[in-house]
């Protein structure tokens, strides 16, 4: 049987690849090793051979704090109603719709500081929308248009620390540390 990455995994991941595209992969997968047989995990294929979940490596050659950002906003689009997304796992913390998406204490046996933890629900199966994130690509504004398809353009504020000239942007998670991010 082939094992196969629903498409709302496929989606979340070619976001960060195409946001982050010097990024370390090295704790990067989405099929579960050794430590995955015998419990219930979500890198395990189901019956069909389809997989549910993505863990992306921490360290995005960016800001070390990125990743906490993007996890909180991915948080933030699935408590408005994005259900594709079953839970997320980041740095000892979990959230998921069971207490509205607020971030908790993780006890698992990882605690998932060196890679962040995406599980998807089967409506992510066959829904490769984008992620309307800004961190990953998204706007600003999470509305959709009057035809419900989402803004797909990214717009910089005149505000934001910038290099355009030099081909970099400055860190994207608003902590106001000017680090520059080459978008060579």
């Amino acid at each position: 049987m082939k094992f196969v990455l629903c498409k709302a995994g496929q989606q979340l991941r070619e976001q960060f690849d195409d946001s982050y595209p010097d990024r370390n992969r090295v704790s990067d997968g989405w099929i579960g090793d050794t430590r995955h047989i015998g419990r219930k995990s979500d890198h395990s294929p189901d019956g069909n051979g389809w997989v549910f979940a993505i863990d992306v490596t921490a360290d995005l050659n960016a800001h070390k704090e990125e990743m906490h950002s993007i996890t909180d906003e991915i948080r933030k689009l699935a408590k408005r109603g994005d259900r594709r997304i079953k839970y997320i796992i980041y740095d000892g913390r979990i959230c998921s719709s069971i207490l509205n998406w607020k971030w908790r204490k993780y006890s698992g046996p990882n605690p998932h500081r060196s890679h962040a933890h995406f599980s998807f629900t089967t409506l992510g199966k066959n829904d490769s929308r984008f992620f309307e994130i800004p961190l990953l690509g998204g706007t600003q504004d999470d509305k959709r248009s009057k035809t419900g398809r989402w803004k797909l353009a990214k717009d910089i504020p005149s505000s934001s620390p910038s290099d355009l000239s030099s081909g970099g942007l400055g860190c994207r998670c608003h902590c106001q540390c000017r680090s520059s991010i080459s978008l060579a």
